[in-house]
């Protein structure tokens, strides 16, 4: 089959599909990465960055709008492609790319910027007071995957205050982790008025090839069969199943995150054998 008549089988399903798919019969939920916080603060605060990213990615889960993915499947992809997670907040471009090989619309990034604790003692009838204010700052930044944009970035404070008296127990290292809570749950309430309300204009339809050694394997996205590679199809921007299949050949299965000039390249590996799948994002130059 040729990449024209790939082109335009895949062109003639997608309007059908437009057509005759039923409307707003199906919940869509958004699909986020949370990368690890950075510690920003001159604090020793123990693996701070690992705690924001547990905390938050429960806390999305838990709002019913989002889709998290895990965080497993995050460092495999870094580790494919030989970045780190501190790097992925200081680099846009290698965050999006990540986001985008993860079939994340948003990825979510930030530090803790400030953490601080003051203590007032008092001592009295052989009785010792303590109260001790605990604050901290955290940044919080969403990245759209597709237009690379920052969609949300809000800095909230956090302050608690805590008494103990006589010989109560230490709790001062867990407080960090629920002043953390606290803020998070602040930034999720926050984004997810901020995506629900946004209007979201119809985007248009995106150009993406598809390739594979060896080629001519089948093209399925969505479950719907587009033809084989190598190809190039219409596609709605966002976030698509695709599965890449050959006889005698392992399914290549991915999630991707469909713009317009992206270049998908799956290596297929033999059924029986154990070899890595080779992927790989091309950006079109032009």
């Amino acid at each position: 089959m040729s990449k024209l008549t790939c082109f335009v089988l895949g062109l003639l399903l997608l309007f059908g599909c437009t057509l005759f798919s039923p409307v707003g019969l199906t919940e869509t939920k958004t699909t986020v990465a949370v990368v690890d916080f950075t510690n920003l603060s001159g604090k020793d605060l123990d693996q701070i960055g690992e705690v924001a990213n547990e905390v938050l990615s429960t806390l999305l889960h838990q709002n019913g709008n989002f889709t998290v993915i895990e965080r497993a499947k995050l460092q495999s992809v870094l580790k494919e492609q030989g970045f780190t997670q501190s790097g992925l907040v200081d680099s846009t471009a290698s965050a999006l790319q990540v986001g985008r090989l993860l079939g994340a619309e948003f990825l979510v990034t930030g530090s803790i910027l400030f953490y601080e604790t003051k203590v007032n003692r008092f001592e009295g009838y052989g009785v010792v007071t303590e109260k001790t204010l605990y604050e901290m700052k955290v940044n919080v930044k969403i990245l759209n995957v597709t237009t690379g944009q920052v969609e949300f970035a809000s800095i909230i404070p956090v302050r608690e205050e805590v008494v103990e008296t006589g010989y109560a127990n230490d709790i001062t290292a867990g407080q960090p982790r629920s002043l953390l809570t606290k803020a998070l749950t602040k930034t999720v309430n926050k984004l997810a008025k901020s995506i629900t309300e946004k209007e979201q204009p119809q985007a248009e339809k995106v150009m993406v090839s598809f390739n594979s050694t060896p080629p001519g394997a089948d093209v399925e996205i969505d479950q719907i069969y587009y033809g084989n590679t190598p190809c190039t199809i219409l596609l709605n921007p966002g976030v698509h199943n695709v599965k890449i299949s050959l006889a005698d050949y392992e399914p290549w299965l991915k999630r991707i995150n469909a713009y317009e000039g992206l270049v998908v390249n799956a290596t297929l590996e033999k059924k029986g054998e154990k070899e890595h799948k080779i992927i790989t994002i091309e950006h079109d130059t032009n």
